[in-house]
């Protein structure tokens, strides 16, 4: 019984690395790949911003997903400000509106 039982668990575990061998393996290059992850990524922000048009204007999330642009831009000048800095370039500051 002992014997059987190893058996199964043995054959099991040839199974499982069998399966994770033809898992790994893919038939598509880094290229194709990133191709395929890039337009699921597009498909799901489509499906997000339609859900996002159909709720009202002053719900949290939506007043957020349209201040995304203003942010990436207040990020990127943080980022060159910082550059300056960094580069011993010192220009004043000035105000954000």
């Amino acid at each position: 019984m002992k014997r059987l039982a190893v058996l199964g668990l043995v054959a099991g575990a040839v199974l499982a690395a069998v399966i994770l061998a033809k898992k790994n393996q893919s038939s598509e290059s880094p290229q194709e790949r990133e191709a395929r992850q890039a337009e699921k990524r597009r498909a799901m922000f489509q499906k997000m911003q339609a859900g996002m048009e159909a709720m009202p204007d002053d719900f949290p999330p939506v007043m957020m997903f349209k201040n995304i642009e203003a942010i990436r831009e207040n990020s990127e000048r943080i980022l060159e400000l910082l550059e300056k800095d960094r580069s011993g370039t010192k220009e004043p500051i000035d105000s954000v509106d």
